[in-house]
Order: structure tokens, then C-alpha cells, then sequence
């Protein structure tokens, strides 16, 4: 269990399983979370569960489940390759804006350091996506740059994991 234990929140991570696999559709397919999805659709359970679990049986994989207190309430992913962490988060929708994402990440980024040789964590946010946007910033994540990806606008951002101390 990753914990932050300045956080008011009770912000934790632990690692995703299978029986977190509807929590994790549920919070895919809510409205917010589809507006900023390049499928933008709803997802079906079988096709989330096919997906699922290939994801938690990954190895290139560190799929963790964020808590506040008891209650889990979104999800933090990171593909692992050359060196660097490609992240991704989800929170369900009651819990945004309240600082949860900044706490995920920089909790996450303490953990793959401890557990893994990447050196930079980045990730391509929709540019319309100012929630994620502002979150990743807040937890020392810089826009690289603009790309198109999918045909969208995009913020390549990204960050050094030499600033977290283990």
C-alpha cells in the first residue's frame, strides 16, 4: 500500500485485482470520463473485461487502484517501456476537483521509482482536458509540447523522476 500521510483525503494507492474490474468499467463509462476517451463510447463489460485482464497480468504494466480511506475511487495506470512510464488516471466523478489526481500521481511516481528504472513519466492529455491538465502540474508534470494524436489536439507533459525521493 502506497500511502500519503499529509493527505487529508487518506489518498492511497494499492494494486489493481480482479474484482475491481466493474468498479473500474463503471468509472470508464461515466460522462466525463468518455468525453476525454479517444473511443468516446461506453464500453461494454466484455470487452472491458478482455481488456482488464490482459492489463493486470502485464508485466509492463503497474495497474493501481487509488483509495481514499476504504473506498476506492479511480484508477492510476502505468506502461512500463525503455526507460520511460507512460501514466493514466481516472477518478469517478465525484471525487474531481478535490486535489485526488495531484496526490495519485505524485504517490505513483514515488512507487515506480521505487520499483522500476524508468527515468521520466509522461503522458498526452486532451488539450480540452483542463482537470488533468491542471493535476499534472500540480504534481510537477510540464507540457513538453502540442501534438496531434488521433486527430486531436494534444499536450505531450511530462516529468523527471529524479525529483521524488524514496
Amino acid at each position: 500500500m502506497i500511502e500519503e500521510s499529509k493527505c487529508n483525503l487518506g489518498i492511497k494507492l494499492r494494486p489493481a485485482v480482479y474484482t475491481d474490474v466493474t468498479s473500474v468499467l463503471s468509472w470508464r463509462n461515466e460522462p466525463a470520463t468518455v468525453l476525454n476517451m479517444k473511443t468516446k463510447r461506453l464500453l461494454n463489460f466484455q470487452e472491458h473485461n478482455h481488456w482488464f485482464k490482459k492489463t493486470i497480468t502485464d508485466p509492463k504494466c503497474v495497474f493501481l487502484i487509488i483509495e481514499s480511506g476504504q473506498e476506492p475511487i479511480g484508477q492510476l495506470r502505468y506502461e512500463l517501456e525503455n526507460q520511460m512510464a507512460k501514466v493514466s488516471i481516472n477518478i469517478t466523478e465525484k471525487w474531481h476537483g478535490k486535489g485526488v489526481a495531484s496526490k495519485a500521481f505524485y504517490l505513483g511516481s514515488v512507487h515506480i521509482k521505487r520499483i522500476d528504472f524508468s527515468k521520466t513519466v509522461f503522458a498526452r492529455v486532451l488539450k480540452t482536458n483542463v482537470g488533468s491538465i491542471r493535476a499534472m502540474e500540480n504534481a510537477s508534470f510540464k507540457i513538453v509540447n502540442e501534438i496531434s494524436y488521433e486527430g486531436e489536439p494534444h499536450y505531450y507533459m511530462s516529468h523527471d523522476l529524479k525529483e521524488f525521493e524514496v
